[in-house]
């Protein structure tokens, strides 16, 4: 039986296959050692750092924003356990990263902030403990304040695009670039752990450049 991570790197390999332009795929895995609750937890994969903290908020189903972005902390937060990350938001809470009722305060809508040290392509991710109603939202991500910030671009009740027992890949929508990422639930009845994420690095200008030069040389090169 194939692994979740082996899974995963398979459909985004065909995937990337497709692509004139396409780059490596890095994958962090984030399910194996139970680690409890923490107020962030910090990856490393080829040479780019990322760190994910918990947030809540509180949207309707009209999908206005009724209570603002808070950062999670103390003993809430994170929650890494064997199968993936999830968010314990308070008492109440379960480790699965869920949505809630607009209408009750003690049951917001949790997400996970996925923040990068540099510019990324974010792929996607693998997620598990799915249902057939579970659907989860993707957004862009402003840092107001360390404790503030802004979503952006905001991509409402994705499903899973592919699905394999319970679990599931979720694609990120085509060329979905920048350093902060926010994954998060809206629905009452949304719970999944986040298992693994995949991104590809964004080239720098000077690569850019002399990959450009590099085409006009070619080009060049066979009308002589």
């Amino acid at each position: 039986m194939l692994t979740r991570f082996t899974k995963f790197i398979s459909v985004l390999l065909l995937i990337s296959s497709m692509s004139s332009s396409a780059n490596i795929i890095n994958v962090i895995d984030f399910d194996g050692t139970n680690e409890g609750v923490a107020e962030q937890f910090v990856f490393t994969e080829n040479d780019v750092t990322l760190t994910i903290s918990a947030w809540t908020t509180n949207v309707n189903s009209t999908q206005d924003v009724l209570t603002d972005w808070q950062l999670l902390s103390g003993p809430y937060g994170v929650y890494k356990g064997s199968s993936g990350l999830g968010v314990k938001s308070s008492d109440q809470d379960g480790h699965h990263l869920d949505g809630g009722q607009s209408s009750d305060l003690n049951d917001l809508d949790e997400g996970l902030l996925f923040s990068f040290s540099e510019e990324i392509n974010i792929l996607g991710f693998y997620a598990d403990y799915l249902n057939d109603n579970d659907d989860l939202n993707f957004s862009l991500v402003t840092y107001l304040t360390q404790t503030s910030i802004e979503t952006t671009d905001i991509f409402f009740d994705q499903q899973a695009s592919l699905i394999f027992d319970d679990e599931g890949v979720f694609f990120a929508p085509d060329n979905l670039i920048g350093s902060a990422f926010m994954i998060w639930a809206d629905g009452n009845d949304d719970a999944v752990r986040i298992v693994d994420t995949a991104f590809t690095k964004v080239p720098e200008p000077n690569s850019l450049l002399l990959f450009s030069l590099f085409l006009i040389g070619f080009a060049f090169k066979r009308r002589s």
